[in-house]
C-alpha cells in the first residue's frame, strides 16, 4: 500500500465558532476529502472574535517557534499555504513564509482572493513582501482567469506553468433542503453571512433594505457573523430597520443550516471577493443571490438564470421587490442555483484537478 503524503496546511481555525471565513471552510473540506493526503493543519490567522491585543502580539511572536518544532516533529512532503492577499495577513505571515522557504520545503502557495489578487500596491513593503511570496512559490493556486491573467502580466517572472485556476467548491451532497415552509413563506427571508465589514457592501444593503421598506414589502433581514464593523451595522440596523433584521452572530454549523433553511436571498453587494465559500452554500440550498460581480461571482452567477448581478441600490430593490411578489420565478432561479453548485462546483471534481495541479510540484 502507497505511504500517503504528509502535508502540512496552514490556515486560520477550522473551528466555525470562532471562524467563518471561506479560507477555512475550503481548508476544512479538503482535508475532509483529500483522503489520498495526511494533512497537519497548523493555525495562522486571527479568530474571528480575538481582540489584538498584548496576548495577541505574544502569539504572534511565538508562532515561528511553534512552526519549527512541527516541521522538526514531521517530515512533511509539502507546504500548502492558504492566504487572502490582503495588507495585513500579508504582513503577518511573510515571517512564517520566509522560515518555510529557507528549510527548503516545495511551496504551493493558495491565494484566496484579496485586494492585491488584481491590483497592485502602492506601499512599496507591500510590494516588497508580494514580491517574496510570489518568487519563492512552486506553485501559485488563484481563484479565477481573471486573477491568473493579472499576476501573469504584472510579474514576469511567473510562467503560466507556475499559476493554476481552482474555484472554491463545496460538498454538494452533504445538504439537500428545500422545505414547504420556506416555500410559503409570505415573507421574503433575506440573508447576509459572512465577515461583518464595510467592504462587503453593508452601507449598500441598509440603503436598500429601507427602500424595500419604503415599498411595504414584508421581509426579515437575518446577519450571520462577526468582524470590525459588527457593532455600527447593528446600530444602524436597528436605527433603521429596528422591525425586520434578526442578527444570529458568529454561527455554528447547525445554525447555519437553519439560516439555510429560512431563507430566499443571499445578499453581497461587495467591493472586493474571491469567490465566496457562503454565496457557495447559499446557492446550494436553492437560496437566490443577489450579488456584485467582482472577483469570481461573475463566473458563478448568471444574471436572471441562476441569481442577479447588481451594481447599485435601485438595481437591489428592484429586484428583491420582483422576487418577494414572483415565487414562481423565485422558486425556478432557487433550482437553478443549486443545479449549477452540483454540476460545476463539487468536491469531488475540486479534488481531481487539485491532484492534477500538484502533478507539477
Amino acid at each position: 500500500m502507497e505511504r500517503k503524503k504528509r502535508v502540512l496546511i496552514i490556515s486560520p481555525s477550522l473551528n466555525s465558532e470562532e471562524n467563518i471565513s471561506g479560507i477555512s471552510s475550503m481548508t476544512n473540506l479538503l482535508i475532509a476529502c483529500h483522503r489520498t493526503v495526511d494533512y497537519i493543519h497548523f493555525i495562522q490567522g486571527k479568530k474571528d472574535n480575538e481582540k489584538r491585543g498584548f496576548k495577541w502580539i505574544l502569539k504572534q511572536v511565538y508562532t515561528p517557534i511553534r512552526l519549527i518544532r512541527i516541521l522538526q516533529q514531521h517530515t512533511i512532503s509539502y507546504i500548502h499555504f492558504n492566504i487572502g492577499f490582503e495588507p495585513f495577513s500579508l504582513y503577518r505571515d511573510i515571517i512564517i513564509y520566509s522560515i518555510l522557504y529557507r528549510h527548503q520545503y516545495p511551496l504551493v502557495l493558495h491565494i484566496h482572493g484579496g485586494r492585491y489578487a488584481q491590483s497592485l500596491p502602492v506601499n512599496k513593503l507591500l510590494k516588497k513582501i508580494i514580491l517574496r511570496f510570489l518568487k519563492k512559490a512552486s506553485l501559485i493556486i488563484v481563484l479565477n482567469q481573471a486573477e491568473k491573467t493579472f499576476l501573469l502580466n504584472n510579474y514576469s517572472f511567473l510562467s503560466d506553468s507556475r499559476v493554476h485556476v481552482l474555484p472554491n467548491a463545496i460538498d454538494s451532497k452533504s445538504t439537500d433542503i428545500f422545505t414547504q415552509k420556506k416555500q410559503e413563506d409570505t415573507k421574503l427571508n433575506i440573508l447576509y453571512l459572512g465577515r461583518i465589514d464595510k467592504n462587503k457592501g453593508l452601507s449598500l444593503i441598509l440603503e436598500a433594505l429601507v427602500g424595500l421598506k419604503e415599498k411595504n414589502i414584508d421581509f426579515t433581514f437575518y446577519i450571520g457573523g462577526v468582524g470590525p464593523d459588527t457593532k455600527w451595522f447593528i446600530y444602524e440596523c436597528n436605527r433603521q430597520i429596528p422591525n425586520n433584521y434578526i442578527y444570529k452572530g458568529l454561527v455554528s454549523e447547525d445554525n447555519k443550516q437553519n439560516l439555510f433553511t429560512k431563507s430566499h436571498v443571499f445578499l453581497l453587494p461587495s467591493r472586493f471577493e474571491g469567490l465566496p465559500m457562503a454565496l457557495l452554500e447559499s446557492m446550494n440550498n436553492r437560496i437566490v443571490p443577489v450579488v456584485t460581480p467582482v472577483g469570481t461571482i461573475p463566473e458563478v452567477v448568471c444574471h436572471g438564470q441562476n441569481g442577479f448581478l447588481v451594481n447599485d441600490k435601485q438595481d437591489i430593490i428592484t429586484i428583491l421587490e420582483l422576487l418577494s411578489k414572483d415565487r414562481i420565478t423565485l422558486n425556478q432561479l432557487g433550482e437553478n442555483a443549486r443545479n449549477t453548485i452540483t454540476s460545476r462546483f463539487s468536491m469531488t471534481s475540486y479534488i481531481e484537478n487539485f491532484d492534477s495541479i500538484l502533478a507539477g510540484l
